[in-house]
């Protein structure tokens, strides 16, 4: 589990003075890639959202000249649609997440879209176990790193009114965060041996 903890939360960075972000690594779905969609966005195992209806397909055909990629990638993230489809071929594309939808062609339109989903979760290590909200930024796009047709989950921001455990881990970066939640943990478990 540590290893997909490590791909999950790749760094935690401020972005008000009580929101923390957590940057999401290596959290996509892609034509060619595959599926690497992780529920798992604070990294404690247990899943943080509903990710469902996943699909991914990929084609590449070869023609006189050249080979002609086509690529689709899909999922209902928290029931928000999100879905790419790319055409090497024509060339052509489109983009949706939720009601957004954008159009590629030839080199113009919208080939990428950005947006917010709702999130709420529990974490022991967050805001002391208690319900959590915040939102998850995604990025659906034609031409995506790892491939056509790709869907990211980017990152998490959640507000936590603890101001002085918020600042240690934005400090401590990711491994730091892990670090730290492995000492919370074996001092808990201390403190109810001292007990």
């Amino acid at each position: 589990m540590a290893g997909a903890t490590a791909a999950t939360a790749a760094g935690v960075t401020a972005s008000h003075a009580n929101a923390i972000t957590i940057d999401l690594v290596d959290n996509y779905i892609s034509g060619s890639g595959g599926n690497h969609l992780n529920a798992d966005l604070t990294g404690d195992g247990l899943p943080d959202m509903m990710i469902s209806d996943a699909f991914y397909h990929f084609r590449s055909s070869p023609s006189i000249s050249t080979f002609h990629t086509f690529g689709t990638a899909g999922a209902h993230l928290n029931g928000v649609v999100a879905f790419a489809f790319h055409s090497g071929f024509y060339p052509l594309g489109t983009v949706q997440l939720g009601s957004k939808t954008g159009h590629w062609a030839a080199g113009s339109g919208t080939s990428s879209l950005q947006g917010s989903i709702p999130i709420t979760f529990k974490d022991l290590h967050i805001n002391n176990g208690a319900l959590t909200k915040g939102f998850l930024t995604v990025t659906v796009t034609v031409f995506g790193s790892h491939g056509p047709a790709e869907i990211d989950l980017d990152s998490l921001t959640y507000n936590t009114p603890d101001q002085g455990s918020s600042l240690a881990l934005l400090a401590m970066g990711a491994s730091g965060v892990l670090a730290f939640r492995r000492w919370k943990i074996a001092q808990e478990r201390s403190d109810k041996t001292l007990s």
